[in-house]
């Protein structure tokens, strides 16, 4: 009380004084603070625009240049047959979502189509996604690259939605600065820049999976049921883009679980339980209705007893050993029906109705059939019944052999037909920027140095999860060895994660920050020289630690290096350093090198297939009764002159073949292991886009082939 007085009399006007000035009037720290805040907002906005921007230049001028890939060829026209027909039967081998968003420009443009249903390959029951892609190319040849391009140029907005969630997450977690360390490099990350313009998967997955985790882990941090319904939204589109997305309904449930034990109060977990439980059973429920809604609720509610299923996990062996299978176009359910049945079959579940499409779950099937590989004694069982030894093929369907063979997969040289549980492991070192590799290993070990608190343990757990799970998965429980692609939705994870560094940086003291600050920029700045490095090739870029794209003999093959996109480039090369002259083309893609002529007959390109390994190609099996057209097949023998070959086939792939005849459209030869393999003793003269070399042959490398070359016998 003795001090209020006392202060309150200072404030009275002491007798014969004059009264002080009044205090001048300042402008308040709020209000300078909102200034500064506004300022701040500001930049960080147009930082974000800035390098979004940078990244959409990149991938969009990139695309420009570059043909469509191996698996874009099928997935562009199976999208314009979901807007136009409605139903989903072509091409189910993964959810439709982003080949529906690529073929909506494609729509307007209004391509040929009419003349298309009218063939085979959609009148059947189970029309082939391949053949009808070549129908389309042929009837759009004269337009068929603008098309592509059409539908190319919107895939990046995936992209773009995947770096605004990478910085808004990083940004929670690490502060702004630390958000746009994250979004650069995602920005300048070739792999990305790489995906994001294909008409595939793989990216619009990976953003909206990331996209779906983190409004989950909002919904973590504050549940509530507007964010609960926010995730099962997220989650059903995230499900719609890639059957390898389910991981998220074990990944979700995990986090919850690690969130519930780390955070909650005790005296609270049994409520938090309870309201968990309704939230997801909220969010699983709007995931499957937004599944189904994607699908146009197509085939939703046929019985689990009526589906021809053919993987071990949908499938049980048939008793007796064999059935009589419906026929099919697909091989590898022709080769897996006679020995496998629907497990649901005499089961009280066989007449349960599906709660999702049914082309959704055939879709799924068939992706796991690949996933899981094709047993070799199910193999020779077919072989067995296709000689006509009834006997054999049951013996060898119940054999304890549970070997698998696939696809035909290569690392560092070596090509087998089964994968390395290290391949990814190798695939990431090889293909993720030695600037990217310092900052997310800097990361890793601040995880082990620096202490955190309960909840930031179970925030860095949430964003670690994703990217063990998908490694794991991908190494040791699928036989899939075919590229970076099927782990890049770890990226955006890890990026995030990375963000840390800067907060880290930014405590250091004298030397150690400046040391810090240093490493941190250096490496930050070599993630980008790579990405402006190898621009426009992404799709080629290995790091310098591994020897680049062009080491001899490469790391890695297919999306990794050579998935057919430099025919185009390989064109305009011939153009000005080879004009007029005929070219031995082997190359690994589904675009016929002679659409340019079908195009503008001024603008054919001259081609011819190149000798091959005797006995290493064959014509592909044709319908009984079908006149085979008139073929050119490959050289005889090996000639001096100029020869391309896809990086693919030189290291021993096979492939499909396109003759160079003008009466066949589709391919028609099928080139085995090492039909081209004699390339590698040849040096080439010039790698267009680091995918497709090119020889210059001379009577000394003619004579030095020779002895490959001759027939067997």
């Amino acid at each position: 009380m003795r001090s209020t007085k006392q202060g309150r009399a200072n404030t009275v006007q002491e007798p014969g004084r004059a009264s002080a000035p009044p205090a001048p009037i300042v402008l308040t720290n709020a209000s300078s603070s909102r200034s500064r805040r506004f300022a701040g907002r500001f930049g960080m906005a147009l930082a974000v625009a800035g390098l979004l921007v940078a990244h959409l230049a990149l991938a969009e001028q990139s695309l420009v240049l570059e043909n469509p890939t191996v698996d874009e060829v099928v997935h562009l026209p199976a999208g314009v047959t979901y807007w136009q027909k409605g139903t989903f039967r072509l091409y189910h081998h993964n959810p439709p979502l982003v080949r529906m968003v690529a073929a909506l420009p494609v729509i307007w443009a209004n391509p040929v189509t009419a003349p298309v249903y009218e063939q085979e390959s959609w009148t059947r029951p189970d029309p082939s996604p391949t053949n009808f892609s070549q129908t389309f190319a042929f009837f759009n040849a004269a337009r068929y690259f603008e098309l592509f391009q059409l539908a190319r140029m919107v895939m990046p907005l995936f992209s773009i939605l995947g770096g605004l969630v990478v910085f808004d997450w990083a940004r929670r977690l690490h502060g702004v600065w630390g958000g746009l360390l994250s979004l650069c490099l995602w920005v300048f990350c070739p792999n990305t820049l790489a995906h994001c313009r294909l008409i595939t998967a793989d990216v619009g997955s990976t953003a909206l999976g990331v996209a779906a985790t983190f409004v989950f882990w909002l919904y973590l941090r504050s549940p509530s049921w507007p964010r609960a319904m926010a995730a099962g939204v997220m989650l059903g589109l995230a499900e719609l883009t890639k059957f390898s997305m389910l991981l998220l309904y074990a990944v979700w449930l995990l986090l919850w679980l690690v969130r519930l034990i780390l955070v909650t109060p005790r005296t609270q977990i049994v409520r938090r339980t309870v309201v968990g439980a309704a939230h997801g059973s909220l969010i699983v429920a709007l995931s499957v209705l937004v599944i189904d809604d994607g699908y146009r609720f197509e085939g939703v509610g046929i019985p689990f007893g009526r589906f021809e299923f053919a993987s071990s996990t949908l499938t049980r062996p048939v008793a007796g050993g064999i059935r009589k299978a419906p026929a099919s176009q697909n091989p590898l359910y022709a080769l897996m029906w006679p020995f496998r049945e629907n497990r649901f079959r005499g089961t009280i579940l066989a007449k349960l109705p599906a709660p999702l499409p049914e082309h959704y779950l055939l879709g799924f099937d068939e992706q796991k059939v690949e996933a899981d590989g094709i047993p070799n004694r199910l193999r020779r069982a077919h072989k067995a019944l296709q000689e006509g030894d009834v006997e054999l093929a049951r013996k060898e369907a119940g054999s304890a052999d549970e070997s698998v063979g696939g696809y035909s997969v290569y690392l560092n040289g070596v090509l087998r037909n089964s994968g390395w549980w290290y391949y990814y492991i190798c695939t990431l070192l090889y293909k993720v920027p030695e600037g990217t590799w310092v900052l997310v290993l800097l990361s890793l070990l601040l995880l082990v140095i620096q202490r955190r608190t309960r909840a930031a343990w179970a925030d860095e757990i949430c964003l670690w999860t994703v990217p063990v799970v998908v490694l794991y998965s991908m190494s040791f429980l699928t036989d899939i060895n075919l590229g970076l692609r099927y782990v890049l939705s770890i990226a955006p994870y890890v990026f995030i994660a990375a963000g840390k560094v800067v907060p880290w940086v930014e405590g250091l003291c004298g030397l150690r920050r400046w040391i810090g600050w240093t490493t941190t920029l250096a490496s930050l700045g070599l993630t980008i020289a790579s990405a402006l490095w190898i621009h426009p090739h992404y799709l080629a870029y290995f790091n310098w630690i591994s020897g680049g794209p062009d080491r001899v003999p490469v790391r890695l093959i297919d999306s990794n290096l050579d998935w057919g996109q430099d025919l185009v480039g390989l064109r305009a090369w011939c153009r000005e350093h080879a004009p007029g002259q005929p070219v031995g083309l082997a190359y690994f893609g589904q675009i016929n090198p002679s659409i340019f002529g079908h195009a503008q007959p001024a603008d054919s390109f001259d081609w011819f297939l190149p000798p091959v390994k005797p006995g290493s190609t064959v014509l592909l099996p044709m319908k009984p009764g079908l006149r085979p057209p008139r073929l050119v097949g490959p050289a005889r023998r090996l000639a001096p002159g100029y020869y391309a070959v896809s990086a693919s086939l030189v290291y021993g792939l096979p492939w499909r073949l396109y003759d160079s005849s003008p009466d066949v459209w589709a391919p028609v030869w099928n080139a085995e292991r090492n039909a081209f393999s004699y390339f590698q003793q040849f040096e080439p003269i010039r790698p267009i886009g680091h995918s497709i070399y090119v020889y210059k042959l001379s009577q000394e490398d003619v004579d030095r082939a020779a002895p490959l070359l001759e027939p067997r016998g």
